[in-house]
């Protein structure tokens, strides 16, 4: 469920989880409101509302754990896509320093590696399935080329050694993209969040039993700041997803192949 919702287009995140929270209003002032017509809504009205500070601390803490969290992930998976695209583009530029066949042979590798990352790579990330045990074959062949040639000059050698360090950098910087790519907040975390909402709208009820009007207010201003925040959470989630907010491989296609 959780997967499916972040898969989808902002817009359409944001309508499901605020017609989401506004539901659980909804309910819970329906509730309150057959409660307040029974016996038990006298006790109910003794609740204190110091309950709501340590929910709502509770709630804060979580939220601000996943934020930090999320955006950091958000950063990292920006850094790791420009450092790859960078270490590939050191590739292409050495290449040109070595003779044929290699020089056609190192660039024909990486041109197929960047083909495999838009056609097979990112989407595989998008859906979950991107994994580590598979070596991308445009890599593997640009590593057998440029560790196959023998250089006969001293500046051959350092370019040699110098592709071979630019492709395990690399393939190092896509093994850390497919992590970012599979950290996602836990189902289980997005249940306690839904329940400590609950609660806290549930405690301005009891508080307001005999004032509804007063706690529709107030449950409606909460479970809109708490639906703006989940939305944000939700559509920076995952930033390699299909759905919300979408890195493309910007830096990766700015890098210039000519077999």
């Amino acid at each position: 469920m959780i997967a499916w919702l972040e898969s989808q287009r902002s817009e359409v995140i944001a309508l499901l989880v605020f017609g989401l929270s506004y539901i659980m209003v909804a309910v819970i002032l329906a509730l309150a409101s057959i409660l307040s017509r029974r016996r038990i809504a006298a006790d109910l009205k003794m609740s204190t509302p110091t309950m709501l500070t340590p929910l709502s601390l509770l709630l804060g803490l979580l939220i601000a754990f996943l934020a930090a969290r999320v955006w950091t992930n958000l950063d990292r998976a920006n850094g790791y896509v420009a450092q790859e695209a960078s270490s590939i583009r050191q590739v292409v530029i050495l290449a040109d320093t070595l003779p044929e066949p290699t020089r056609t042979s190192l660039r024909g590798a990486i041109a197929a590696h960047l083909r495999f990352i838009e056609a097979e790579d990112w989407p595989n990330m998008a859906a979950g399935r991107a994994s580590l045990r598979e070596i991308p074959p445009g890599l593997a062949e640009a590593t057998r080329v440029a560790l196959s040639f023998d250089p006969s000059t001293r500046g051959q050698q350092v370019a040699q050694q110098r592709v071979a360090d630019a492709l395990e950098k690399a393939l190092q910087e896509r093994r850390f993209r497919i992590l970012v790519s599979q950290a996602v907040i836990w189902p289980v975390q997005w249940v306690v969040i839904a329940l400590l909402e609950a609660l806290i709208l549930a405690t301005i009820a009891m508080v307001h039993m005999d004032r509804l009007r007063t706690a529709a207010v107030n449950m409606l201003i909460l479970s809109t700041g708490m639906a703006a925040c989940l939305v944000l959470l939700m559509v920076h989630d995952r930033p390699f997803a299909a759905g919300g907010f979408t890195l493309e491989p910007a830096a990766l296609r700015a890098v210039s192949i000519t077999e």
